[in-house]
């Protein structure tokens, strides 16, 4: 994909995730713990250390925006000489979201998002940088989940995510698993 419609897309992607973040009567605020796994031509990648939050309305269907982060740090001492290398994975996304209002205990919910993801990382030998990379790429992701009140406005949700990551090459699949609290306005 050229540059050009890749910064096109981060745009429209931001643009509509803030259009979802907009104020309004009934909103459900989400942050969670994320793992993420990569995998593309047999080879993968588990990132342990991750973040999410989602804003969206409240109804059966409904738009939602969502943020995440996720971080892979490796390090280790070859022949007395430290190597580390470090990559971030940081998701823009917007779409819709469709919630099962009948039960008041646990709300199944599914998505569709439409976004970007960038994957950036970088390489130390000794202390000394040797080298690093960054790229934007679109993604497509599809999950689903369940949230069960706690108390009052306060949800405990997991949810269950694939992503299609379209890059230059052959593409990356990524499974995420994600646990966290949810906040209702009411």
């Amino acid at each position: 994909m050229i540059e050009c419609s890749k910064r096109i897309v981060v745009a429209l992607v931001l643009a509509v995730a803030c259009g979802f973040a907009a104020p309004s009567t009934a909103q459900e605020l989400s942050f969670g713990y994320q793992v993420q796994h990569f995998s593309s031509d047999g080879d993968g990648l588990t990132a342990p250390l991750g973040v999410h939050v989602s804003v969206a309305g409240r109804g059966a269907l409904t738009g939602v925006g969502q943020f995440d982060w996720s971080r892979k740090r490796e390090s280790e001492s070859v022949l007395g000489t430290s190597v580390d290398a470090t990559a971030s994975f940081t998701a823009f996304a917007g779409g819709l979201r469709w919630s099962g209002r009948g039960r008041r205990s646990a709300t199944p919910f599914l998505h569709a998002l439409f976004g970007a993801m960038r994957s950036s990382g970088s390489a130390h030998i000794a202390g000394a940088k040797i080298g690093s990379a960054s790229e934007t790429d679109p993604m497509l992701q599809f999950g689903a989940g369940v949230a069960s009140r706690v108390s009052g406005p306060l949800h405990a949700f997991g949810q269950v995510d694939y992503r299609r990551i379209f890059d230059d090459a052959a593409g990356v699949s990524s499974v995420s698993f994600v646990f966290g609290i949810r906040l209702t306005a009411q």
